[in-house]
């Protein structure tokens, strides 16, 4: 993969790095050449305007003699410089150099160029000496004593031109060379840094494949390429601990399926082939059917966690009535209550209203009094209280008991996770309770907290958006009668006021125990 993006990448940038160094070198060639023309012809202006008046002296007869010795000996001095002098009608008077040949037709075309501008410079219209590789022209008018009039050419070869310009390319083509050479290398080293993060992603994305997610990408910088690196680190982690999770449910769930499937298994055959006695066979299939009731708690478990984590769980938030649904559970559990003799002080039910899913927030009730019920030991406590502030309502219920360690409590509302005080206590359970509060407190829009000290209780708090009530909120606050203590006045008289007519459970609270 290095080989073909680097490839591909150098093409590009080499392509690019030729097209714009070419581009520079016509744009240098042509700065050049006109540099190099503005000089000549300053050159042959200053020249041509020194010698004007020897040009002057040829066309005057009387010193034409001496004044053709002197531009002999100028055009000697003035190396690549060539003499031309004619008279009005375009006639040669004078030339420096005898086998120099001048088209007539280009003399007219430059005396004419000569009498519109007052002067010429060009290298279009003399051949002749030069004639392979052109010259430059300077023309200037030129008036002798004898107001004679003639034209004075100076002529000089284009060739050091190209040599000039050959020189320049020259260097500037060694130049671009050692610059292609530091490209080169340049490009060979960063291209070789930006891939190296995509050849391990690459590895890493092949080991995935294969089940592996420890493999990570050594991220440095702050570009592109490391934004991506660290993205796929974080996918890594993800997959990993997805695959960590999707183990250990696997492991969790064959456990607590093994368990009770063995156990059912066993004393199943046990009757079957007689081992267990007729007179026993009654109590180990009361074991039977629990183990079946617990494999049916599991199931139904795992359905809601598949629902929850699938996202296929509807949420219908409504206003929904707190306490009328508290107690609704707690009549639920009256009878596991009242075999553990669990007193629950200080209710105070007042009407108060949430914004939950209806179901959502019974099944949070239930799961966080069933845990309180089952961890309570005989003759503890459960207190349930529910509190309004800021627009939150919370849900509370704290219950007596070993309560949950601090090393312990980050741990709780994961999946089939149990502490190691509660798998003595909770041989029934699934693990999945307290997960399950947390998914669907979720859902709702809430928190819930963990409190404990890890000796005396354990407290849980659920909090929800309050709703407003629909009628004034003191109608249907329940208060003890001033006539009565709190040992005479029970949980039981308090709740029954709030309970509808005809609803007559038989309550476990007959005072503090």
């Amino acid at each position: 993969m290095r080989d073909g993006l680097f490839k591909k990448y150098f093409t590009i940038f080499l392509v690019t790095l030729l097209s714009c160094t070419g581009l520079l070198g016509f744009t240098l060639l042509a700065i050049s050449g006109a540099n190099y023309t503005s000089e000549k012809e300053k050159t042959m202006s200053a020249i041509a305007a020194r010698y004007e008046e020897m040009a002057a002296g040829i066309l005057d007869r009387e010193t034409r003699a001496e004044s053709c010795s002197e531009m002999l000996g100028a055009a000697a001095e003035n190396d690549s410089i060539e003499f031309v002098l004619t008279d009005f009608d375009g006639n040669m008077v004078f030339r420096s150099e005898p086998g120099l040949q001048v088209n007539r037709d280009d003399i007219v075309k430059a005396i004419a160029s000569i009498k519109k501008n007052g002067k010429l410079f060009s290298a279009e219209y003399f051949s002749g000496l030069f004639m392979s590789k052109g010259n430059y022209v300077c023309g200037i008018p030129v008036r002798s004593a004898a107001d004679t009039p003639g034209y004075l050419f100076l002529l000089s070869s284009i060739r050091p031109l190209f040599s000039y310009l050959g020189e320049t390319m020259a260097t500037y083509a060694f130049s671009v060379g050692i610059m292609l050479l530091v490209a080169f290398v340049v490009i060979y080293t960063t291209t070789t840094q930006l891939i190296s993060p995509l050849q391990e992603m690459s590895k890493a994305a092949e080991n995935f494949g294969k089940g592996d997610f420890s493999a990570r990408i050594n991220v440095e910088g702050d570009d592109e390429i490391a934004m991506l690196a660290r993205s796929f680190n974080k996918m890594a982690d993800s997959l990993e601990e997805l695959e960590t999770n999707r183990r250990n449910f696997i492991a969790n769930v064959s456990h607590d399926l093994r368990t009770p499937m063995t156990t059912i298994g066993g004393y199943i055959d046990g009757i079957l082939d007689g081992t267990i006695p007729k007179s026993e066979q009654k109590h180990y299939l009361e074991i039977v059917s629990e183990e079946v009731k617990r494999l049916s708690r599991l199931t139904s478990s795992l359905l809601s966690v598949m629902r929850l984590e699938e996202s296929n769980q509807s949420v219908e938030l409504t206003n929904v009535e707190v306490w009328n649904m508290i107690l609704n559970v707690m009549f639920n559990l009256e009878q596991r209550i009242e075999e553990k003799k669990i007193y629950i002080p200080d209710l105070d039910p007042q009407e108060c209203e949430v914004k939950a899913d209806k179901d959502m927030l019974h099944q949070v009730i239930y799961n966080l009094m069933d845990n309180a019920v089952k961890y309570t030991p005989i003759g503890g406590e459960i207190n349930v209280s529910v509190n309004e502030s800021e627009g939150k309502t919370s849900i509370t219920v704290r219950n007596s008991g070993q309560g949950i360690s601090e090393e312990e409590q980050p741990y709780v509302f994961e999946r089939f996770y149990k502490t190691d005080k509660s798998r003595g206590i909770d041989r029934g359970g699934t693990g999945l309770g307290l997960y399950i509060v947390k998914m669907l407190t979720l859902a709702m829009g809430g928190t819930v907290d963990l409190e404990s000290d890890g000796e005396s209780y354990t407290q849980f708090t659920v909090t929800l958006q309050s709703a407003p009530l629909s009628r004034d909120r003191n109608s249907r606050t329940v208060k003890p009668e001033k006539s009565k203590t709190k040992e005479s006045m029970s949980v039981a008289d308090r709740v029954r006021k709030l309970i509808p007519e005809g609803y007559s459970p038989k309550f476990p609270w007959s005072g503090k125990h």
